[in-house]
């Protein structure tokens, strides 16, 4: 009886864990956790404030630390703390499917989902605020401060250069604002090419289908990234101004045809694990 011929998997659809803002298919290595930085600069307009301001260096920025943590090479969790709202947030990625080199199965699966903590103080509730029925007093609650998101990615390496991908996202707020609904949905799509060993162009955009309110305007970034075995950095242009995707697609970003726009950096570095002596 002959043996069947091993699979061989598709490497390095994409080199870190985010493509800009959104998630990829790839996870952590084996027996390796990592440290991360997101960092959003303030924005800034094709006019006086962009050298007035320093490129938004000078304005308020949003940022995000976190620390990973991978249990297999399908596997992780993070945790991480933005300085947005001063949330707190738990994110867990499971790598369902792997593309073959065959292209026997021609896509990656990824399912992930995170919870959100807002730790900062809600604004003082004004005498006339009440829960839908228009006769209970609104009061906050401690689920208020949770937000929830979940995702399933599908990637696929299409040549030695482009990756792409796209991304079903849902999102729901147990307080949302007035006049919207708890629950998002969004699709969100996105690429990379190859311009050397360890260099790329990246970009991506989501479309946001509801939950839009006046002069909604939908994410977009565009973006250079380098990485190594060990770590990934990308530097970008984007008109959103958040980090987690509970608070990105639940709000409108910048107006990029007005010029409007932000610089930000990712940067994740990853480290192995030793094994336990015998």
């Amino acid at each position: 009886m002959i043996d069947p011929v091993p699979k061989e998997y598709t490497e390095g659809i994409f080199t870190g864990t985010l493509l800009i803002n959104s998630q990829t298919t790839t996870t952590l290595q084996p027996k390796s956790w990592s440290f991360g930085i997101q960092h959003r600069f303030g924005q800034v307009s094709l006019d006086s404030t962009l050298l007035w301001q320093f490129l938004g260096l000078d304005l308020p920025s949003v940022i995000r630390f976190s620390f990973g943590w991978s249990f297999s090479d399908r596997f992780y969790v993070e945790v991480g703390r933005s300085n947005y709202l001063k949330t707190v947030d738990l994110e867990a990625k499971y790598l369902l499917v792997k593309q073959t080199e065959d292209f026997r199965t021609p896509i990656s699966i990824a399912a992930y989902f995170n919870t959100a903590i807002r730790t900062e103080n809600f604004p003082e509730i004004p005498d006339n605020a009440y829960f839908e029925d228009g006769i209970t007093p609104f009061k906050y609650k401690p689920s208020h401060r949770f937000a929830y998101n979940a995702q399933l990615i599908l990637s696929s390496k299409v040549s030695e250069k482009i990756s792409l991908q796209v991304t079903p996202i849902f999102i729901y707020q147990n307080l949302a604002d007035p006049l919207t609904d708890n629950f998002t949905l969004v699709l969100s799509g996105g690429g990379r090419y190859k311009l050397g060993l360890s260099s790329s162009l990246v970009a991506e955009y989501a479309y946001v289908y509801n939950n839009r309110g006046n002069e909604f305007h939908n994410p977009f970034s565009v973006g250079v990234e380098f990485g190594t075995v060990g770590h990934t950095f990308q530097l970008f242009v984007s008109n959103a101004s958040k980090i987690l995707e509970s608070h990105i697609y639940t709000s409108s970003a910048f107006d990029i045809s007005e010029g409007e726009f932000l610089l930000g950096f990712n940067l994740k570095r990853v480290f192995w694990r030793k094994n336990k002596k015998s």
